[in-house]
């Protein structure tokens, strides 16, 4: 890493910009302060300073002060002061900070200066005034400019990158002084209200050479610009791109403020129309730096790009639009027609109405190329998905490829979980994790790779329908997985049933019934060939033998069928209570319930109270069983030890698949140490 780091700083051009982007841990100072932290104290101390000294220029000027622009500026210089304090807090070795605050300091150099040129003006003045000083301050205005346009220099890691990086941080400490100089001995007034002070240092014609040095400021301003958009293009690390799309966004207010500046002495005669670009620079900057330094994933740098981009051209529209239509209006209507104003008005604002929507779309295209193929891709894979020639479960692959973020997974919510998982099943983890969502509810979930960026958010918004499509669509495939289970599971309980059936009829009924009927075959020819045969006896015999048949021809009935459902399923459930081991209390409220729902609901009573008296250890059960509008719900509650479970081949198992084939659910809650709650809910129709 220090030889990578090496090269960057011998050739930022040619080195990889991954290594200039990763600045390396701060290191121990062992008791010494950097200096970028040492001079950043100091801009604080004279920024103190030079409010005192405005304070004192305003008290001489009394009530001919302009007390709002002093406020004004005091307020603005609280943005690049809290700004540099906490960029220099956060790297106590960065420039950058170092810098913010010095645009906090130049702000109160301005508002100083300018206050006591002021009072000076004004007759009296008791202020300490010094011509020489006066003269070789007249460019103090260049100090708007240069603190903010050395921080996207410098950005973010405090060095200038690449010969146009390092050019114009040359030419920002240098054209300054130069114009300064020239401008004490140029052959003309002095800048008002002092305009008629002497030039202590004379004039020259050289110092026409300072409006050379104009053109020349201004690509200085427009040069760091040009060195961080090289920058951004050079590097592959999203987080460090997305860091300096925030400071591109602010970069570009500076040349088109000065820009403004000028454009306001050719027109109206002075520098009023740049108070608007001064005070948004002034905030933008520091926040821009603040945002892009510490918290860069505030918002969708792109979206404020593209929408920073509409407003500017709008705006330009409008002046436009409106100077044109008034002007061709002012010629026949007259030039302080309200009518022709109010024409103006309405016909610039009808025809900007659509252009909103369109430059969003353009601009979106042109400046984010990835953002539209996502969108595009999208939108695609959607209106394959609606006429059935592919699948949304390829969501993910195509959000690869468009965002070009081979890392990147998707996941899905299932219904009555909090849980993420792919289309594979596979747990999708939401550290990194952007929620996709339809209708108002999360249904899934976009993690970018590891080194890719953030999703923006009308890809997620894009996304949701097919998102809930998945998810839908693999509810279906695990619900009709399960009543695929549970019928193969139905079979195989009906196939045991028949194998039990027929072990019972040939071990019991069947075998009795056979013995009878051989003992009357013996008797039979007993009596044909003479022999005395004990009729009594014989008839005694064989009544006892079918009564014990039809007796376990019942039993083995019974199993199929409880007799005591041919009164009904009250009169059931309370012969169930009086064969139960444990007290049981039964609630009933329902009338009309069909054959096959009270026999589910018998069996389902039936089971609750054989667990409670087999396992649950418990003292007593309650049932309950209600008519619900056109469902049956049967809750069996006992007061045991708890701890149940429905595991495969189990009572409770084959219970609840009985259940979900009448359509029903079935539910088993069974803390430890609380008892158990098995709750039925069968569709019986009204």
């Amino acid at each position: 890493m220090a030889h990578t780091e090496s090269v960057a700083r011998a050739d930022p051009d040619k080195a990889s910009v991954p290594a200039l982007m990763t600045r390396p841990p701060p290191r121990p100072y062992r008791g010494l302060v950097p200096w970028p932290k040492r001079v950043t104290v100091a801009l604080w101390a004279a920024t103190a300073v030079l409010l005192l000294l405005s304070l004192w220029a305003t008290i001489d000027l009394g009530g001919r002060a302009n007390i709002f622009v002093t406020a004004l500026s005091w307020v603005v210089v609280i943005a690049p002061l809290a700004a540099g304090y906490l960029v220099i807090r956060h790297d106590p070795a960065n420039w950058v900070g170092t810098w913010l605050t010095a645009a906090g300091t130049a702000i109160a150099l301005i508002n100083a200066h300018g206050t006591w040129q002021d009072a000076l003006a004004a007759e009296p003045s008791g202020l300490p005034a010094s011509p020489l000083l006066w003269v070789l301050t007249q460019g103090v205005w260049m100090a708007w400019f240069v603190p903010y346009a050395m921080v996207v220099a410098l950005f973010p890691d405090g060095r200038p990158w690449g010969r146009v990086g390092r050019a114009s941080v040359v030419a920002l400490l240098t054209i300054p002084v130069l114009f300064n100089l020239l401008t004490a001995v140029i052959p003309e007034p002095l800048m008002p209200p002092l305009d008629d002070w002497p030039r202590p240092l004379g004039t020259h014609p050289v110092g026409y050479l300072s409006l050379a040095l104009l053109p020349f400021f201004l690509l200085a301003l427009i040069g760091p610009g040009v060195s961080l958009w090289r920058r951004h293009a050079a590097s592959t690390d999203p987080r460090a791109r997305a860091q300096m799309r925030w400071m591109l966004l602010a970069a570009s207010l500076l040349p088109a403020t000065l820009v403004l500046c000028w454009v306001g002495y050719l027109v109206v005669g002075g520098p009023e129309p740049v108070v608007v670009g001064l005070v948004a620079f002034n905030l933008a900057m520091p926040a821009a730096t603040f945002v892009a330094m510490l918290r860069h994933d505030l918002y969708d740098v792109d979206r404020a790009i593209v929408l920073a981009g509409v407003y500017g051209i709008l705006a330009v529209g409008v002046l436009a639009g409106y100077a044109l239509v008034s002007g061709l209006l002012g010629r026949t209507l007259g030039a302080d027609s309200v009518t022709a104003a109010v024409v103006a008005t309405v016909a610039v604002m009808i025809a900007l109405l659509p252009a909103r929507s369109f430059l969003l779309r353009v601009l979106g295209r042109r400046l984010h190329p990835r953002r539209a193929a996502a969108l595009d891709a999208v939108a695609a894979l959607a209106e394959r998905v609606g006429a059935g020639r592919d699948e949304p479960e390829r969501l993910e692959e195509v959000l690869r490829e468009a965002l070009r973020d081979d890392g990147l997974r998707v996941g899905y919510r299932r219904p009555g979980g909090t849980a993420y998982l792919d289309v594979s099943g596979e747990p999708v983890e939401d550290v990194r994790g952007q929620p996709i969502r339809s209708g108002g509810h999360d249904v899934g979930l976009v993690v970018p790779g590891p080194r890719g960026a953030p999703v923006p958010s009308e890809i997620l918004t894009a996304s949701g329908l097919l998102a809930d499509q998945v998810r839908l669509r693999r509810e279906l495939a695990d619900a009709l997985a399960e009543v695929e289970a549970s019928r193969e599971r139905l079979l195989e309980a009906g196939y045991e049933e028949r194998r039990r059936l027929e072990t019972d009829l040939h071990d019991g009924a069947q075998q009795r019934l056979v013995s009878l009927g051989m003992r009357l075959r013996v008797a039979q020819r007993h009596a044909a060939s003479g022999q005395p045969v004990d009729l009594d006896t014989l008839v005694d015999t064989a009544v006892t033998q079918i009564a014990d048949a039809v007796g376990e021809l019942r039993a083995i009935a019974h199993g199929l069928r409880p007799s005591s459902l041919d009164d009904g399923l009250p009169a059931a459930l309370d012969n169930l209570t009086r064969s139960s081991a444990l007290p049981v209390e039964v609630s009933y409220s329902a009338n009309g319930i069909p054959d096959h729902v009270s026999l589910t609901a018998y069996y389902v009573a039936s089971e609750g109270v054989a667990n409670a008296v087999k396992h649950a250890g418990a003292s007593r059960v309650a049932i309950d069983v209600r008519h619900d509008d056109e469902h049956l719900r049967v809750v069996v509650r006992d007061d045991g030890a708890g701890g149940a479970k429905v595991v495969p081949g189990s009572g409770l198992a084959r219970l609840r698949d009985r259940v979900h084939a009448h359509g029903g659910s079935l539910d088993v809650s069974s803390p430890l140490a609380q008892g158990t709650s098995i709750e039925a809910v069968i569709p019986c129709g009204s």
